[in-house]
């Protein structure tokens, strides 16, 4: 399927501020960028990522971890996060907890 994104922004009393983003097909149906409203990284061994949906559609690629919870926030602030590194899948609550322990 083919679509657009699209930046939702709110304008309230002169200031401009971003709400998410979001998907348009080309029948203009307006779709979350996270259908289900869950976002997977895979992160690999050198620290590159790869977001996607539950449906596997690959939305985002890049580097550094930080950067991939930025993007997902920005498309959609509320969708869960799942992570996937090192052959574990892992909340992003719960590699939170992990890094914490190992520091």
């Amino acid at each position: 399927m083919k679509y657009c994104v699209y930046n939702h922004n709110i304008i309230d009393r002169g200031i401009l501020s971003h709400y998410r983003q979001f998907r348009e097909t080309r029948d203009g149906d307006q779709l979350p960028m996270f259908p289900n409203n869950r976002a997977i990284i895979e992160i690999d061994l050198t620290d590159r990522y790869k977001v996607r949906t539950a449906i596997g559609e690959v939305l985002f690629i890049g580097t550094g971890f930080d950067e991939a919870i930025r993007r997902i926030h920005y498309a959609q602030p509320d969708a869960e996060i799942e992570v996937i590194a090192n052959g574990r899948r892992l909340t992003l609550e719960e590699l939170e907890f992990l890094n914490d322990e190992s520091t």
